[in-house]
């Protein structure tokens, strides 16, 4: 049977009355008693400074931690925390060694457990990944080099508080993470995403390629080879349109995951208006490419990496140049093109365009638009089949 705390305590205060009557030799008494001779003496030392009280057992927390973190590097992580709620361990570190140099900092798991303890953090359950073998494909939004590659997307829409509709466009250099523009449209159509594009191309210059998905306005899944008209007018300025697999959004997984910092940072209260809204948009942009450090940048904010193109802006593209054996002709505004006085047809997405015929054989010609196979016409049915109606990889020339 254990021995009660008021079993104990009477015991100790036996033998500390034994001691202090010293009939017998204080070893022996210790040795009655079961204990050894220093236990006797903390015994003794603690009753004569505590009473009775100094003989109960102490608690085992030790009474000092030297690796604690200092009470001024917990307020300041504390701080900046609730100024920028979305930021994790990494980023906050970084910012806060810039601004105090001079203060030592702790490692980001242990400032994880201090914004948690603070109520300032929730730990998310990990979620489960795939096997290599199911991972499909692999991200396509990768760039080596600024202005290599640009990212484009719409994020999903959501209403302000005067209930209209936004619908988010970002622009984002690949290389860089520079979110070159995140403009708020009431709905998604080509001229308002030709004229934020006009805008970045002036500022920036122009990139080697563009990335988007395949819908609406970047791509039109029944034309020829998935060219729209934004597809089409970005390759006159010797940009080339790059989509992503059909119902595969994970290969642009970088603008994604902006997207995801986007909505928790600048959408979350929806603001009061579409103007209000942009202003939001405005802020977050700043934020995001001069002070957020970014991680996959060694927690570099992106304006310190990003410069613009050397390749200048042309609002007038130079006309295409095909070979000298091919028959031009132009598709009119109802999509299609004349030939020997009958119209066939091509793709509305093309009109105002020219496009190359290579004759091959007496009876088909191949169309191509600039380097890239569309189709061919046949000329006993003067029809023209397209190569594909529905992309199944980025364009890239034939």
């Amino acid at each position: 049977m254990p021995w009660s705390v008021a079993d104990v305590m009477s015991i100790r205060l036996e033998f500390v009355a034994e001691a202090l009557g010293r009939r017998r030799p204080f070893v022996e008494l210790c040795a009655q008693y079961g204990i050894s001779e220093k236990t006797g003496y903390k015994w003794l030392a603690r009753f004569r400074q505590q009473g009775p009280a100094g003989v109960a057992d102490l608690g085992h927390r030790p009474r000092s931690c030297p690796h604690q973190t200092p009470t001024q590097q917990r307020e300041l992580l504390a701080a900046c925390r609730r100024a920028h709620p979305t930021w994790g361990a990494r980023k906050l570190r970084s910012v806060l060694e810039g601004q105090y140099p001079e203060l030592v900092w702790p490692a980001p798991s242990t400032i994880t457990t201090l914004l948690h303890n603070e109520g300032l953090i929730r730990v998310r359950r990990r979620r489960r990944t795939l096997p290599d073998s199911l991972v499909t494909p692999r991200d396509r939004g990768v760039a080596q080099e600024p202005n290599a590659l640009w990212t484009i997307d719409y994020k999903g829409q959501f209403r302000t508080r005067d209930g209209c509709w936004c619908y988010p466009l970002t622009v984002v250099d690949a290389a860089s993470r520079f979110l070159l523009a995140c403009v708020a449209h009431r709905a998604p159509n080509t001229s308002d995403v030709r004229a934020v594009l006009h805008e970045c191309f002036h500022h920036f210059g122009v990139p080697t390629a563009m990335l988007s998905d395949n819908g609406p306005p970047f791509g039109a899944p029944h034309a020829p080879r998935g060219f729209s008209r934004l597809s089409l007018w970005l390759r006159t300025l010797g940009i080339t349109p790059r989509f992503i697999l059909p119902g595969h959004p994970q290969q642009n997984g970088r603008h994604e995951r902006l997207h995801r910092t986007l909505k928790a940072e600048a959408t979350k209260p929806p603001q009061s208006s579409l103007r209000a809204q942009q202003a939001r948009f405005d802020t977050f942009r700043a934020e995001y490419n001069s002070v957020r450090p970014h991680e996959a940048l060694g927690q570099t904010p992106p304006a310190r990496v990003y410069h613009p193109s050397a390749r200048t802006y042309r609002a007038r593209p130079e006309p295409l140049v095909y070979p000298v054996h091919f028959l031009q002709r132009r598709v009119t505004s109802a999509g299609g093109f004349w030939w020997q006085h009958q119209d066939i047809y091509l793709s509305q997405a093309f009109a105002g365009h020219t496009v190359g015929l290579d004759p091959v054989s007496p009876t088909h010609y191949d169309v191509y638009f600039a380097e890239y196979l569309l189709g061919a016409v046949n000329l006993q049915h003067l029809r023209f089949t397209p190569l594909t109606q529905i992309p199944t990889s980025p364009i890239n020339p034939v």
